[in-house]
């Protein structure tokens, strides 16, 4: 837990993305629904690292659902539809639900 210049706690949300040798440029959060917020992420070792990412959440207690997107290098914005890895890799937002 983060405690914000408001005094708010912020629980800190993260993870990895991956676009091959097009790399990442932006990574966003959405939290039940509602806007899409930017994450910050960190510069990665190469371009064809997996890009380390983190958004400083501000907590509510209760069930929330976390969505994440991404934008590639040119900016491309991730494909939102699932699909399997196989031939051309895998797509689709990843989403997960959690009681805090």
């Amino acid at each position: 837990t983060i405690i914000g210049a408001d005094k708010r706690k912020l629980v800190p949300i993260g993870g990895m993305a991956h676009a091959g040798d097009r790399g990442i440029s932006k990574v966003e959060v959405q939290v039940d629904n509602g806007p899409w917020e930017q994450a910050l992420i960190r510069t990665p070792l190469s371009e064809l690292t997996w890009v380390m990412w983190r958004y400083d959440w501000p907590f509510r207690p209760g069930k929330h659902t976390f969505t994440v997107r991404c934008y590639d290098g040119n900016g491309t914005l991730q494909i939102a539809a699932p699909s399997p890895p196989e031939p051309d890799g895998a797509t689709g937002l990843s989403s997960r639900s959690v009681m805090l």
